[in-house]
């Protein structure tokens, strides 16, 4: 077995955080790579990856106590390839999560690797090739903020996909009252009084895993904050978001947040095309024009830069 090792840098885009690899780079088995240094007790921080520990984190638009930089193991892992042939310039990415398995689209990673790719091209839009077709994105002129195209949200049965004869609306399950709908992966959307009332750790399991999710689901909490009729902004919507994959609670999650925007506006509870929710991590801003792609836009910080085994013991 090589013990050979890899560079490896870390980002966090409004909490939710990736290790991300240059995928030139061998690891053998990508799954036990991201198990391995993704577990939230014993996985990867600055330290253990040879980080200078005093000037290891980046500050940053977003980046404060409570939005998760700094933790001890991700999200997940990013494995990246820059193709500069092209233009704008395609990124290959590939998701690998914290229980070894793929993910076809993570609309905060593909804003990291936007910020990624930002960092070493100096370039600031690219097109990003992911499991759930190519997406564009753009970054500002320092990269502290990062937009990405999410694709068209889908309440289609066969697309989310969800066992249900026509679009699942506010169907209960398992004793919450969800709305599905596929943002590049299958989200359950649960409108709530409040988001923090509710034992997301206990309601999230049974739906996230019910027979009536084929391929398994997020399961998402959401409550209006304000709805935008005042005129003042858009409507701000608070979020919390249990990740299939991950298998958890995550600080941030951008499909989830474009999940959560589609629903508000199937379901008549906001007016416009932009929206803002409040996941724990920070604040993403989504659109969702009608019959178009939508778009996610927030924050991403670097944290460190370092090395780690390809094949961890």
């Amino acid at each position: 077995m090589s013990t050979h090792a890899v560079p490896v840098e870390k980002y966090h885009g409004t909490g939710n955080d990736f290790v991300v690899v240059d995928a030139a780079e061998t690891v053998g088995d990508r799954a036990a790579f991201a198990r391995a240094y993704c577990d939230r007790e014993t996985g990867v921080d600055a330290a253990t990856c040879g980080a200078d520990a005093e000037n290891g984190l980046e500050d940053g638009p977003g980046s404060d106590p409570g939005d998760g930089a700094g933790r001890r193991g991700a999200d997940g892992v990013l494995f990246l390839s820059i193709e500069d042939r092209y233009r704008p310039t395609r990124v290959v990415m590939t998701l690998v999560q914290p229980d070894g398995s793929t993910a076809a689209m993570c609309g905060n990673g593909a804003r990291v690797v936007a910020r990624w790719a930002h960092d070493r091209t100096g370039e600031r839009e690219f097109m990003i090739d992911t499991q759930a077709g190519t997406r564009r994105a753009s970054v500002t002129e320092d990269g502290s903020e990062a937009t990405i195209e999410m694709g068209t949200p889908r309440f289609a049965p066969a697309d989310v996909p969800v066992d249900h004869d026509g679009p699942f609306v506010e169907q209960s399950v398992a004793g919450l009252t969800v709305t599905a709908v596929d943002t590049g992966v299958p989200h359950a959307v649960a409108f709530v009084d409040d988001v923090d009332a509710v034992d997301l750790a206990a309601v999230a399991p049974p739906v996230r895993n019910a027979d009536v999710f084929p391929a398994g689901a997020n399961v998402n909490l959401a409550a209006i904050v304000d709805d935008g009729a005042g005129g003042e902004g858009p409507p701000v919507i608070d979020q919390r978001t249990f990740e299939r994959g991950v298998e958890g609670e995550t600080r941030s999650c951008g499909t989830g947040a474009v999940a959560i925007a589609a629903v508000a506006r199937r379901l008549g509870l906001v007016d416009g095309e932009t929206v803002r929710t409040r996941p724990p991590g920070g604040e993403l801003s989504i659109t969702v024009p009608a019959g178009g792609p939508a778009t996610l836009t927030g924050p991403v910080t670097h944290e460190f830069t370092g090395s780690l085994p390809a094949d961890p013991l």
